[in-house]
């Protein structure tokens, strides 16, 4: 948490030192780099679930062949 704290402090303290016409592009660029990270998250989740159903599926053909040589 202090890491974030300390993050959080340098963005404001370089944010305080800008211009205040200089806000709204800032604005944007944050904006875009949160939807892009977001975004990121999302897609990694999907890979994720992905891989997970690719498991369960080699899972149930194991398990039927297996029961297959009973």
């Amino acid at each position: 948490m202090n890491e974030t704290t300390n993050y959080q402090q340098e963005l404001l303290s370089e944010v305080q030192e800008l211009p205040e016409e200089a806000f709204p592009n800032l604005l944007q660029i944050v904006r875009l780099f949160k939807e892009s990270v977001l975004l990121q998250s999302r897609q990694s989740a999907l890979a994720l679930q992905d891989e997970f159903a690719q498991w369960d599926q080699l899972s149930d053909e194991a398990l039927t062949e297996f029961e297959k040589g009973l």
